[in-house]
């Protein structure tokens, strides 16, 4: 078997020798794969050159975050302030609950304003955007009061123990008392329910 492969090789080389078109076609497909070979290690080298860049360029900025212990006490204090805030919005189970928990409070300050007229409006609840149940519940109240009732419930708004923001405050006519305020709760929806159309 050795023998057939040795007399095949000279015979080959022996083609090759006597052939002067197989010659250049040899050194051109030799020449081919080099030049092929070559790009292939030069893209490998650039590759390799912007990693290195990128790495050092994020080992430079480690060194100079690690002497720095103010980060870790921002990121304990961000943390307390996230739980705090966490704690102060409820979870319920649906959206309209939030809603109806929502909108008995606010007539609650709308009557303790000693108000005329009030008029509440639920608008459109809206989930939180890279929050999965976190819903923001936005309410409008309206109607007559004084200036300073008006300051009153923006601040019992503000001494709520659930989270309420006064999104808008509108006072239109001094002489008329009217008075318009949108607040924002917010609340954590059960999964199963805050998939549910609210």
């Amino acid at each position: 078997m050795t023998v057939s492969l040795r007399q095949r090789r000279d015979q080959l080389v022996q083609e090759v020798a006597g052939n002067r078109r197989l010659q250049a076609g040899l050194a051109g497909i030799v020449l081919i794969l080099a030049v092929y070979v070559f790009l292939v290690l030069l893209d490998l080298r650039t590759a390799q050159a912007g990693d290195y860049s990128q790495k050092t360029e994020q080992l430079a900025k480690m060194r100079a975050l690690a002497g720095q212990d103010a980060w870790i006490g921002r990121a304990q204090s961000v943390a307390r302030v996230r739980r705090g805030l966490d704690a102060e919005i409820p979870r319920v189970e649906t959206v309209g609950v939030a809603q109806a928990q929502l909108m008995t409070w606010v007539r609650d300050l709308g009557q303790s304003a000693g108000g005329e007229a009030v008029q509440i409006q639920s608008q459109e609840p809206q989930r939180v955007a890279g929050e999965a149940d976190l819903w923001r519940i936005p309410v409008v109240i309206s109607g007559a009061a004084t200036p300073d009732k008006v300051v009153q419930m923006i601040q019992q708004v503000e001494k709520r123990s659930v989270l309420t923001v006064v999104d808008q405050v509108l006072v239109m006519n001094r002489e008329n008392k009217t008075y318009s305020l949108t607040l924002v709760a917010c609340a954590h929806i059960a999964e199963r329910s805050a998939d549910a159309t609210p």
